[in-house]
């Protein structure tokens, strides 16, 4: 009897001195138990803002009721604000195909009542439309060649205006601009019907003459009569335009010549409202 009591003393002091706090218990010192149910997790979360162990069932913030979670967001990620990666890099080529097809699809539309009673178009319109046209009949040429446009040489251009240029003779060889001037004095329908390289005339003006007083030298080659100062009809009115990136752009008479063109530029007349 005393020999059963031994050892039963014995199992007990075993017992006394393994026996390990709640939250160190495991198999092997291995996983963790869970704060909120206690049960044994061997891949235990740990969350950084209540900074206790959770088993899967409670690592998130809401199903283990963190009292140390930011206040927003919920879930304690960050919300980018920021540009986007598409804002940043658009698909330039793609924008330019869904304007095409726009344009082929549908009719300028009569931005005034003026245009609307005369059936006249603005001068930007028609510009507009006779960038368009030429656009898309270079694209006809290059896919029937299989090849890509050349980009415009500036100084070759300056080279063939100076062979056939007109201008005053009192501007210095020194201040003279060359360019390519293109009257677009046709309607809507017939813009297609334009031969740019036999139409187009080469001119010189002053650097130091505003748009205004250029205009009146660049009429004067093309053969027409300026009457911007003498008719209050707007349609009347003669406008000079260059494009960049194949969309016109106003060139404002107030403005010098040297700060809005250069040599071997092309400049667009085109009368009408704008």
């Amino acid at each position: 009897m005393s020999a059963k009591v031994s050892k039963a003393h014995q199992t007990s002091l075993f017992m006394s001195q393994v026996e390990v706090n709640k939250e160190d218990q495991g198999v092997m010192n291995l996983g963790k138990h869970c704060y909120k149910c206690n049960q044994l997790d061997f891949l235990p979360f740990h969350c950084e803002f209540c900074n206790h162990v959770y088993c899967s069932n409670h690592r998130s913030l809401d199903l283990h009721g963190c009292v140390g979670r930011p206040e927003s967001p919920s879930n304690g990620s960050r919300i980018y604000n920021g540009p986007t990666a598409a804002s940043l890099f658009p698909d330039r080529e793609k924008h330019s195909k869904m304007l095409d097809k726009q344009l082929e699809s549908a009719k300028v539309p009569v931005t005034t009542l003026k245009e609307q009673s005369v059936g006249k178009a603005s001068a930007m319109t028609k510009l507009t439309k006779f960038l368009h046209l030429q656009k898309l009949s270079r694209k006809k040429k290059v896919s029937s060649l299989f090849g890509k446009p050349k980009p415009v040489n500036k100084v070759v251009e300056t080279s063939s205006i100076k062979k056939v240029a007109k201008g005053a003779a009192s501007v210095p060889q020194t201040d003279r601009v060359y360019l390519w001037v293109l009257y677009v004095n046709r309607n809507e329908e017939d813009l297609d019907k334009i031969n740019i390289d036999k139409e187009r005339k080469g001119v010189w003006v002053s650097k130091n003459w505003t748009v205004g007083r250029a205009l009146d030298s660049v009429a004067d080659a093309v053969g027409i009569m300026n009457h911007n100062n003498t008719k209050s009809d707007t349609s009347e009115r003669l406008n000079l335009f260059k494009a960049e990136q194949e969309t016109p752009v106003t060139l404002p008479f107030s403005k010098k010549v040297g700060a809005t063109v250069a040599n071997g530029d092309t400049v667009y007349l085109v009368k009408g409202e704008l």
